[in-house]
Parts: C-alpha cells; sequence; structure tokens
C-alpha cells in the first residue's frame, strides 16, 4: 500500500476537483482550512501519512467493508442497499412540518434524538435559500429548527466533528449528504465507535458549487426567498413572499459539482435512516429505516407522537429504484472505462453485476 497522507490528499482529491466538501478532514489538521466549501491546505504538512487522507471518502471507499461495519451484514438490495423497512413519513408538529422539507421528517427525529437523550449534540447544516450554507452544532430546539429545509450546496458539516469527538464523551449526531455519511463512518471506525447516534442521510444526486449563490446575486426577484425545491417536472422554485418563482435547470447544471458525477450513493446506504422526497406526494418524506439504532429513533418518534408513518406505495418502489439505478449504472460506465475520477471506489465485480442485472425480467 502507497503512502496516506497529506501529499497524497492535497493529489488524488483537492488538486483533481474531487473534494465533495464533507469537511471530516478540518478538525484533524491545522494545515487544512475552510473557505466557504473550498478545502485546502494553507500550509505544507510535513506528515507522510494522516487522518486527513483515512476519512476522506474520495481517497477510497469500500462498500463491502462499510456494510459489515454499519449493517452487520452484506446488504440485501443491489439499488438501495441494506434496509429492513421503506414508508412515507411526515411529522405531525405543523411548525416542524412547516419548517422542513416536505413531511420535515429530518428535522422531527433531530428533535426526537435530542429531547430523549439519544444524543447531546448535532451536526446540521444552517442557512438560508440565497446564501452559502454553514454547519453548525445545535443542542436545542431553536437551533434545530432554525437549520430545517434541505440545502441544495455543498457545506463542510463535518468540520467540527474531531473537536467533539476530542473534547466529550457524548453521542452525536449526524445529518449529511451521502458523502457525509460515509465519511461519518469512516471517522467511526478510527476513533468513534458508538458516539455517532444516530446518523441521519440526506438522499443527494448532486451538490452545487458557491458560484451558484453568485449567479443568484443577480436575481434581485428572489433575494428574499424562504425555501428551494427541486419538483419532478420543472426547474428549481423558490418560495419568496407566498408566491414561487423558477429557475430553469440548464441555468442550475453548471454550478453541479464534479465530484457529485463520481458517486455512487445516492440515498445514503450507511445512515441510520435516510430521507429523501417522495417525488410523488410533497407532503411526505421517504423514509429508509436502515438499522436496529434506526428503527429505534423511528419507533421513539412515533411513540412520541412526533412522526406518522405509513407503508411505502408498492407502485413507487420501482421508480425510486430506477433512478438510483441510473446514478449507479453511470458510475459503473466510468469504472469501466477506467475514469480516475470513480478510482476510490472499491466495487467487487459481485457487486457490478448485481446492480447492472436488477430489474431486468
Amino acid at each position: 500500500m502507497g503512502r496516506r497522507g497529506p501529499s497524497e490528499l492535497q493529489t488524488q482529491v483537492l488538486a483533481a476537483d474531487l473534494c465533495t466538501a464533507c469537511g471530516a478532514c478540518l478538525g484533524h489538521c491545522p494545515y487544512l482550512k475552510s473557505l466557504g466549501e473550498r478545502v485546502a491546505f494553507i500550509h505544507p504538512c510535513p506528515r507522510s501519512e494522516g487522518r486527513c487522507f483515512d476519512v476522506c471518502p474520495r481517497t477510497s471507499l469500500d462498500p463491502e467493508s462499510l456494510d459489515r461495519q454499519v449493517l452487520g451484514a452484506p446488504r440485501r438490495h443491489p439499488i438501495l442497499g441494506g434496509y429492513d423497512g421503506l414508508y412515507f413519513a411526515r411529522a405531525r408538529d405543523a411548525d416542524v412540518g412547516a419548517r422542513g422539507q416536505y413531511g420535515g421528517v429530518t428535522t422531527a427525529l433531530v428533535l426526537l434524538a435530542l429531547e430523549s437523550g439519544m444524543a447531546g449534540a448535532a451536526l446540521l447544516t444552517s442557512g438560508t435559500p440565497t446564501r452559502e450554507p454553514r454547519a453548525v452544532v445545535a443542542r436545542g430546539r431553536d437551533t434545530v429548527l432554525a437549520a430545517a429545509g434541505t440545502k441544495y450546496s455543498a457545506c463542510p458539516t463535518l468540520e467540527p466533528l474531531a473537536g467533539l469527538l476530542r473534547e466529550s464523551s457524548e453521542p452525536v449526531a449526524v445529518v449529511g449528504r451521502p458523502c457525509q455519511v460515509a465519511a461519518a463512518r469512516k471517522v467511526e471506525a478510527r476513533e468513534a465507535s458508538g458516539r455517532l447516534a444516530p446518523v441521519i442521510g440526506i438522499f443527494c444526486f448532486w451538490a452545487l458549487t458557491p458560484a451558484f449563490y453568485r449567479f443568484l446575486e443577480g436575481r434581485r426577484d428572489l433575494e428574499r426567498a424562504t425555501k428551494l425545491d427541486l419538483p419532478k417536472d420543472g426547474g428549481m422554485t423558490f418560495a419568496v413572499n407566498g408566491r414561487t418563482a423558477t429557475v430553469r435547470l440548464d441555468e442550475i447544471r453548471p454550478f453541479i459539482r464534479p465530484a457529485c458525477q463520481a458517486c455512487f450513493d445516492p440515498t445514503a446506504e450507511w445512515a441510520d435512516v435516510s430521507v429523501g422526497s417522495t417525488e410523488h406526494d410533497a407532503a411526505w418524506n421517504t423514509l429508509v429505516v436502515r438499522t436496529a439504532r434506526g428503527r429505534d429513533l423511528v419507533e421513539r418518534a412515533r411513540a412520541a407522537g412526533a412522526l406518522e408513518v405509513k407503508p411505502y406505495p408498492l407502485e413507487r418502489i420501482p421508480v425510486l429504484e430506477e433512478a438510483v439505478q441510473r446514478k449507479k449504472l453511470r458510475v459503473l460506465d466510468a469504472l469501466d472505462a477506467g475514469q480516475p475520477e470513480v478510482a476510490y471506489l472499491g466495487l467487487r465485480e459481485a457487486q457490478r453485476a448485481a446492480v447492472r442485472a436488477h430489474g431486468r425480467a
């Protein structure tokens, strides 16, 4: 095995524009800093090996190893990963539902985790629709509600994680994109066994660069937007003073991060629970329960009257699977072509074949 340190992180990830801005490397090294979502070395690091390389989700990723670590068994589904429950869900609290995205499930679960003592702190992403988001450490309801709603650009949410793990023994909840979930699990494997409780993953097919916000600066009609959405049909919508404004997707696509094209996991397969849109009913979220800890969180939320859950419509499952499979197939094609941006992904041939074969008659 070659060297695994700052020099390799710089060459293989940062200089190659493959950084996902997850934030996991930050806090492990005094020479690594972030400016917005941009991560960079501010001074050459003398170490030949380092945690910065080990926790990065784009230096190496072994799905089978993560399945064993998180799920305790091989995945049950080649497209959606391991799970023991697939649902429509929504928050019962009207304020939570109104502030959150779609059904407000993520916000409801974070509040339950903090209020029940499952977690002492939660790493969240806060910000307004037209300003770059920032990482926050939430310990109470007000901070959680202020961070509600999906942010469609990358944010190094995991930046405070190393410090939290060093400075206290409290369990830490993490809410993040799939790349951040993978990075958090790599951190957990090295130094935080049992401390991440729970990990909530957000469905994500791509995230935007900061250039998106510079683009919005020229749109005065959007500066007071309170919520963003990406409906299945149409462009990106902005809720502004009781009306909806739309920006065409072809105007948005140039701002998608290059690293997102190499992502094999849009549904956060190594989270305790994953949450996303239903692309069917805007009043509900898709909720995927993956682990025993995730099941405990959801059952506590239901028992407390914080969450309403119903079976996922059978006719909608193929729609979800097809969208995820298309994303995975594009990455497999890149692997077959030997493209360097996907070289981080340690997929066995059996896994590749299972993804390609899924859904065939």
